[in-house]
This record gives structure tokens, sequence and C-alpha cells, in this order.
């Protein structure tokens, strides 16, 4: 025999918790053991209210003389009897539920990303996005001093980045095993590198165009809101693999910890800004070119040249002294 339909218990986002079939009417619902629902919420009573069907077919909810009587919706009016209607929710006590016809509309059915083949995942991801970012900072380190440099001066600070880069990579991972009992360890390294990179991207942009046009704060925007959306990019794509959060609850969770991170660093430089000077200030440090990189003449053309600068100096100061009186 087919069911009528299903009583639903919701939790207090309207997520359904326990699904009870029904083959019959009336049914009773309550706290006691006998009833067709079984609803764990003291401030429901043993036999609460009963969902009966009249002779064309409605349902309707009948308040059984409760304490806490029976409500339309989430927080609607106290009402002794109530039609129900399709995924309308009614509630008894501090308990949501609603009755669902057998054909009533389904939500579209989610993709199981875990079951799909993602570069994050591969094997390969990790070290060659570690490597790249490695690069990439060496190449900012080194251009970024205008003295002259050793190797090991170039590196070392790469590699201090690089290793705070897989200790937060290490943290999110361990999150990922107590929450969904997998570490996604390389996942998290991928993601934190791909964040580095956009940051250093967003940098070099910056501070070119402040170069090329003055008059746009480039750096001051790109410090704080793009960084903000790299920053919840970061923070969705870790809890994309270290949390069960639904995509819209994790992005709600993205935008918060950017926006207090924007808020923050807005204080922050709103308390360090410093009296009126007439002081440029430079934003950005260009390396000199290598010498081997620009034109130049070697010392016997350049002996020679001055040769016959100096013989043209002659002429010109013997004619001045022949034309004077």
């Amino acid at each position: 025999m087919a069911p009528l339909g299903y009583v639903e218990i919701l939790d207090t986002k309207g997520n359904v918790t326990e699904r009870v079939r029904i083959d019959s009417f009336p049914v009773q619902v309550g706290r006691a053991y006998g009833n067709h629902v079984v609803v764990n919420d003291p401030y429901v009573c043993p036999v609460h209210l009963a969902i009966e069907s009249d002779e064309s077919g409605r349902l309707f909810a009948r308040d059984l003389e409760s304490v806490n009587g029976l409500r339309r919706g989430v927080d609607g009016d106290r009402v002794s009897v109530l039609e129900l209607h399709s995924e309308a929710p009614f509630r008894i006590g501090r308990t949501l539920l609603r009755f669902c016809n057998v054909d009533h509309t389904l939500a579209p059915t989610l993709i199981d990303r875990q079951t799909q083949a993602s570069w994050l995942a591969s094997s390969y991801a990790a070290p060659i996005a570690g490597l790249i970012i490695l690069l990439l900072l060496c190449l900012d380190s080194f251009l970024g001093s205008v003295e002259r440099v050793t190797v090991a001066k170039v590196v070392s600070e790469p590699l201090m980045t690089l290793s705070m880069l897989l200790g937060w990579a290490g943290l999110w991972a361990l999150a990922s095993r107590i929450v969904v009992s997998r570490f996604h360890f390389a996942e998290h390294v991928a993601i934190a590198c791909a964040a580095i990179f956009g940051f250093l991207v967003l940098s070099t942009l910056s501070e070119w165009l402040e170069f090329f046009f003055p008059i746009i704060p480039a750096l001051w925007m790109a410090g704080f809101l793009g960084s903000g959306v790299i920053l919840a990019g970061l923070v969705y794509g870790h809890l994309s693999r270290a949390s069960a959060m639904r995509r819209r609850s994790r992005l709600w969770a993205a935008l918060l910890v950017s926006g207090a991170a924007i808020g923050l660093s807005l204080i922050i430089d709103f308390a360090n800004r410093s009296k009126f000077s007439n002081v440029m200030e430079y934003t950005g440090i260009v390396k000199p070119i290598d010498a081997a990189w620009l034109p130049s003449t070697s010392v016997n053309q350049f002996m020679e040249n001055t040769e016959k600068l100096k013989k043209e100096l002659d002429l010109l100061a013997q004619k001045a002294r022949s034309t004077q009186p």
C-alpha cells in the first residue's frame, strides 16, 4: 500500500531531521510513545494534536487541548484547528512540523563533488603550486632589493613564507580530519598557494597602475577591496574541504571573515595615519637594470670621441680669438 504522505520534523533552519510515513488517518502526534508521530520536546503534551481528513480529502490539524497549543507557521497565532497544505509548516511546543504529499516537488539533486576528479586532489597539484610560489617569491625578493644580493639572502625569506604556508595548510588539514575525517592536506596547500599567487599579482598590478596613474589610489583600493576578495576566496576554499557546510553557509562565513578583516584594517590604517608632510612616500621599489643589459661603448671608442670633441672645442676657441678686436 502506497503511503498517503509524510509528517516531517524540522530543525530551526528548516532542515528535515525526521520523516514519518502516514498510511491512514487520523494521526496522533505527541510526546507519548503510543502516538503515530513521537516528538521529543518537553513543551509538547503526551497527546498534543491529531491530523484528520474530511470527506473531500482536505487535511486538518486539531489541537487536543494541549498546554502550549498549535501555532500556524513558525511564529503564527495559536489556533485550535488548522488546515494543512503540503510543505506548510506548523508548530507545537518548540517543534516545527509539516505534512508533505507523496507528489510534492523535490529540490534538485546535488552534485557529489567528492566523487569528481579535481585538480586540487591531484598528487602533483600541491608540489607544483608550492614550487611556482617559491620561484615567484624569490623573484619578488630579488627585484625588491637595490643592493647586491646573494642566493641565500634571496631564498631565505621565501622559504620562511613557504614554511608558514605549510603550517597554515596543516592547521586546516587537522580541522578537516576532525570534522570530515579526511586530511585534504594537499588540497589546502594548493588553495593557500593560489591565494598567495593572487596577492602577488594584485600587488604588482596595483603598483604599476598607481605608477602610471598616480591620481588613482590603486594600492589603497587593492589593499582593502582586492585583498578582501582574495581572503574570502581563501576561507571559502578551505571550508569546502574542512567542513560539511552548505555552499551558501560557506559563502556567508567567508564574507564575514573577510569583512571583519577589512574593517580591522581600516581602523588600523586610520589610527596610524601620520600628520601632513611634504616628503613624498614611495610605495614601491624599482631595482636598477643590470649594466650588461644597457647599451655601452668601449674605453677606446670613448677616448676617440673625447679627442674629436677636444679638437672641435679648440677650433671654436681659435675662431673666437681671431674675431676679437
